[in-house]
């Protein structure tokens, strides 16, 4: 599949959008609005932003200011009339504070549609060495999490190093995940296509690094 630097050509954008959910839906046209005006230098867009990163690391709806980027984005029939948010907002307020920590100061795209959490950080992990290492390390660790808290503060990690490596990922699928993850008798499967995701990416990126110079194909 020919991608861009903004993700997959129309026909598979339109394909891969009718897989997303429908949280996943409104957020990957929410998030691509947002980026789009970021990337094209809008003041409105940066605070938006730094709004966002304020919410990083606390509860979905404890931060008023955010409500209107957050909550809002949220379809009616996720929520819920309780004194606790949905797992929607949950899914909603973690993946849109993630996704503004990682645009911050990146000149290109942070959301890419398309590119998984798993493959996304498999790009992180190819190859052998310290670094590689720990990348698969925290990588598990977030895959084994307990607790949503815990979950994120890993992917926290994560999403800083993906940012100092300029490679982003699709933060509407990961909404989407993230809301799987808290769905009881769900979290297994999107846990299991992280893994392969994150194992297919490394395993092709050390096939790469182990091929002679001489087999390299020619520019």
């Amino acid at each position: 599949m020919t991608t861009s630097m903004t993700g997959p050509e129309p026909a598979a954008r339109a394909a891969r959008r009718r897989r997303l959910g429908p949280l996943g839906a409104v957020l990957d046209r929410r998030v691509g609005r947002l980026q789009a005006e970021y990337l094209r230098g809008s003041p409105a867009a940066r605070a938006d932003l730094a709004r966002l990163r304020r919410g990083l690391g606390k509860p979905a709806g404890s931060v008023p200011e955010l409500w209107e980027l957050t909550i809002a984005a949220v379809p009616p029939d996720l929520s819920w009339d309780r004194d606790e948010p949905s797992r929607a907002e949950h899914a909603a307020h973690a993946a849109l504070t993630l996704y503004a920590l990682h645009q911050q100061s990146m000149s290109g795209p942070a959301h890419i549609p398309g590119v998984g959490f798993g493959q996304a950080v498999g790009h992180l992990g190819g190859g052998a060495g310290p670094s590689q290492a720990a990348v698969a390390r925290r990588f598990m660790a977030a895959a084994t999490a307990e607790s949503a808290d815990e979950l994120l503060t890993h992917v926290r990690g994560l999403v800083s190093q993906l940012r100092t490596a300029k490679r982003g990922m699709d933060y509407a699928q990961f909404a989407d995940d993230v809301m799987a993850i808290l769905t009881p008798g769900r979290g297994t499967s999107v846990r299991l296509a992280w893994g392969r995701a994150f194992y297919r990416t490394t395993g092709q990126a050390d096939a790469a690094s182990d091929t002679p110079a001489d087999d390299l194909p020619d520019n």
